[in-house]
């Protein structure tokens, strides 16, 4: 089973252009997020509600563009996260220390689409078969999330117009940036199967360590 999917050049140069111009002149919007206690994402972020309000083509270009390729990775059909703030969101990473831990998803899929990446920013993948053992260690160790990093992983570092889709629910992964120069911005769009119910568990800790 495929962990990810790396897609280059998915955007033509028209649509980046549209798209990094739309976020520019939006800039306003943003704001700074260190996650819950310490443990949650640490980056800049428009949520999903700014953006349905504001920024409605950032949606429809999901709609019409990004869905379709999730949805042949994932081998049927999906529909976006329940929740209106976290179904797409747009993220800024503009320091070392602004990224994503180890963790898993509460939503099956995830796809990021690469606005900007002048700082080396890399999204981290441990294998699918690996994390089904690892999955128990995550929420007991989450304070001490070092420990996942002497497993073996995979890295994609995706350049400006790329696209990444993976089994946010299925493999453990993290966002790192490698430098305090320049910035990574990113769109994402999450997506569950039709019919699925949420993981009462996994939701509740995504509302206490999120924004």
């Amino acid at each position: 089973m495929e962990a990810y999917r790396h897609v280059p050049g998915f955007l033509t140069s028209e649509e980046l252009d549209r798209l990094r111009r739309l976020v520019h002149e939006h800039e306003h919007l943003f704001r700074e997020v260190h996650g819950r206690g310490g443990l949650g994402p640490r980056y800049r972020v428009i949520d999903g509600d700014q953006i349905r309000s504001e920024l409605p083509e950032v949606e429809a270009f999901g709609d019409t563009r990004v869905r379709p390729l999730a949805q042949d990775f994932a081998g049927g059909a999906l529909r976006p996260l329940g929740s209106s703030r976290r179904a797409l969101r747009v993220q800024a990473y503009e320091r070392r220390d602004h990224g994503f831990r180890w963790h898993l998803d509460g939503h099956s899929y995830v796809a990021l689409v690469t606005l900007e990446n002048t700082n080396r920013g890399q999204t981290e993948f441990i294998s699918p078969g690996l994390t089904r053992f690892l999955r128990f260690l995550l929420y007991p160790f989450y304070a001490f999330p070092q420990l996942f990093s002497i497993f073996p992983r995979r890295a994609v570092l995706a350049e400006a117009g790329d696209l990444l889709v993976m089994r946010g629910a299925r493999t453990l992964h993290r966002g790192i940036t490698l430098s305090d120069e320049g910035e990574r911005i990113l769109l994402a769009y999450t997506y569950d199967e039709p019919g699925k119910k949420p993981n009462p568990f996994r939701d509740w800790i995504a509302r206490r360590l999120n924004y």
